[in-house]
């Protein structure tokens, strides 16, 4: 739909009057009144009933007239805003990301903007998935990362990585970093799990892995503070199933030690996502390619045990 019709639609209804709205534009009557048809013969509906004083909207000419308003607004704020590229990024934006990641990434992500974006007011909010997708639904949050939180309509998404999801418990029981124990899915379910709610993305990723590999699991405790997760296990509370990041601290200190789930294809895909009724604006543009390339420099660089997946 050419937006210059819209713009015709508008003065016409704004004049209520083809040959006066010809006149502020600037154009011949005949053209005018040609583009009006051209936009009824698309929309399928007449949007002016034709009197002897001039023209009046149709009830389907006011509902397309509120529309047409919103559609000319936006694309007014897109101009504006791609002109505003040429100049410093600045403005406010959010980030919540889930614990697992502001662990990993966090200092770099916030590095990252003190370097590249100094303008921007830029704000890191930790928390975990189902207070990340509602933010998002709310608004109030610029993005998020979420891992496979399955429909999302009116959310965009920006795949990032994926990672595998180990098997953790206490150290002796498995392996280690460099040599995880092959676990076979269907052990699962013997073992008392410590994990998140169910809610939690996390949770719902596990209970759909461990069902195609055939196994099941035992919920004993439900914990969403997962950064208490590796204490627990190392004091013999439970086991849990998680990427490597949850756990890095106690793996290296040799708390807990760690099992590859059948042939390592369990695993959580992350993403970066957005609102996508919310105004794009260049300060949440520039977070999201921050993001992306603070991540995978990280992927990279062996620092976040992930696969890309961009």
């Amino acid at each position: 739909m050419d937006t210059r019709h819209l713009r015709s639609f508008l003065k016409i209804a704004e004049t209520r009057s083809i040959s006066r709205a010809a006149e502020s534009l600037g154009i011949a009557q005949p053209s005018l009144s040609q583009q009006l048809l051209r936009l009824e013969d698309e929309v399928g509906f007449s949007l002016f009933c034709r009197t002897p004083k001039g023209v009046v909207l149709t009830e389907a000419g006011r509902v397309f007239q509120e529309h047409a308003r919103q559609i000319m607004t936006a694309t007014e704020q897109a101009i504006e805003d791609v002109r505003d590229l040429t100049t410093d990024v600045s403005g406010e934006v959010v980030l919540a990301v889930p614990y697992s990641i502001s662990r990993v990434a966090g200092v770099a992500l916030v590095e990252a903007f003190l370097a590249h974006a100094p303008q921007v007011s830029f704000r890191l909010v930790e928390a975990f998935t189902g207070q990340i997708r509602g933010w998002l639904d709310l608004g109030k949050v610029d993005l998020g990362i979420l891992h496979d939180m399955g429909p999302v309509r009116h959310l965009s998404a920006r795949r990032l990585a994926s990672e595998e999801l180990f098997l953790i418990g206490p150290a002796g029981e498995f392996g280690t970093l460099t040599e995880p124990l092959p676990v076979e899915p269907a052990k699962l379910a013997d073992l008392p799990m410590i994990l998140p709610g169910p809610q939690h993305g996390l949770r719902q990723v596990i209970a759909r892995e461990a069902d195609r590999l055939g196994g099941a699991v035992t919920v004993a405790l439900e914990l969403d503070a997962m950064r208490h997760l590796g204490e627990l296990i190392a004091r013999g509370h439970g086991y849990s199933i998680a990427p490597l990041g949850v756990v890095a601290d106690d793996l290296e200190a040799e708390r807990v030690s760690i099992g590859r789930i059948g042939d390592g294809t369990m695993r959580r895909s992350l993403s970066l996502m957005r609102n996508a009724t919310q105004v794009v604006t260049h300060a949440s543009v520039r977070c999201e390619d921050l993001t992306a390339k603070v991540l995978t420099g990280l992927i990279a660089k062996g620092l976040w045990p992930a696969r890309a997946e961009q």
